[in-house]
């Protein structure tokens, strides 16, 4: 079967998607709006380069994002050149396709038409069915953690293209400008990049699977799930059960409790008591700026020892 790699129709498609996005510039500086403005240009290049593997990725350059919470906490984002999240969002809508049709009912982050609330509804629904208690838990550092051979295994399952596969590989194992250092990423999924969400999905259909195939009720929303039971002996049945499957992922819980609904817990920012569902009343949304912005990244240089395979 002959290679694919995106086109200029592809790449002029995923540019429009990137822009509707937002954004900021990368570790070159290139805004979105300078993008455009030599965008026949710029998605020849890109295509020239992809036609020729001589494409690579500029490093990522690492931000820090104030959560929005008021307390001050961060969130650590590692945000592609424009030009790189152009070609990930053309791979991407190749390959998302594909990858959804694996994806199982119990999973509602980053997939389209699935939402907080339809996960909110789905616990609404089996506590009317008679599930009392709550394993509540979050897995330590997903995003930190993912094995890089075990999601590209995982991947190849389902994707079968070479050159696809590189480029992934290539995004997955990027490097990252800090601000002080340049270092590259040996484990995990860079959040920021457009094909991070469906990756980590990916990683994590394996538990998803395993988790209904054991007949429990388990509801995941990226790296925070619950598993809801009949009995404290099912709660902690299941709770045993994944975490053996993480563990066969090299992943860990961070978060562990077994509660009941009578106690009531929060999940996805929803607090629920006995037969209730409390939302917090609407309240406007804290900006959530960037904290820390690294400083010029020396592009010039690294480039010219790119050139010279240093």
């Amino acid at each position: 079967m002959k290679p694919w790699l995106p086109d200029h129709n592809d790449l002029t498609a995923a540019f429009q998607s990137v822009k509707e996005n937002h954004g900021c510039a990368g570790v070159d500086g290139v805004t979105i709006e300078a993008f455009e403005a030599g965008l026949k240009t710029n998605i020849g290049a890109l295509e020239y380069e992809l036609a020729r593997s001589t494409y690579f990725p500029l490093p990522l350059l690492r931000i820090l994002v104030d959560k929005g919470k008021g307390n001050g906490e961060t969130r650590a984002l590692s945000v592609p050149a424009v030009r790189d999240r152009v070609v990930q969002t053309a791979v991407l809508q190749k390959i998302e396709p594909i990858l959804e049709r694996q994806f199982e009912e119990c999973s509602y982050a980053y997939r389209k038409g699935r939402s907080v609330r339809q996960a909110v509804y789905r616990i609404k629904d089996f506590y009317e069915q008679g599930y009392r208690w709550v394993v509540d838990a979050d897995i330590d550092a997903f995003f930190d953690s993912v094995d890089h051979c075990l999601l590209m295994e995982k991947l190849g399952r389902h994707v079968k293209d070479e050159s696809v596969l590189s480029l992934v590989e290539q995004w997955v194992k990027a490097e990252v400008w800090d601000g002080a250092k340049l270092v590259t990423l040996e484990k995990g999924i860079p959040q920021g990049s457009p094909v991070s969400p469906i990756l980590a999905n990916l990683f994590l259909d394996e538990l998803d699977e395993a988790m209904l195939r054991g007949g429990f009720a388990f509801i995941r929303f990226a790296d925070d799930f619950v598993i809801l039971a009949k009995s404290k002996e099912q709660a902690r049945d299941a709770l045993e059960v994944s975490k053996k499957l993480l563990d066969a992922l090299s992943l860990h819980l961070d978060e562990e409790d077994i509660v009941t609904f009578d106690e009531g817990f929060k999940y996805l920012g929803v607090t629920f008591l006995k037969s209730l569902v409390m939302v917090p009343f609407d309240r406007p949304k804290r900006k959530k700026g960037v904290v820390c912005f690294p400083p010029p990244f020396d592009l010039q240089a690294y480039l010219l020892k790119k050139k010279m395979g240093c």
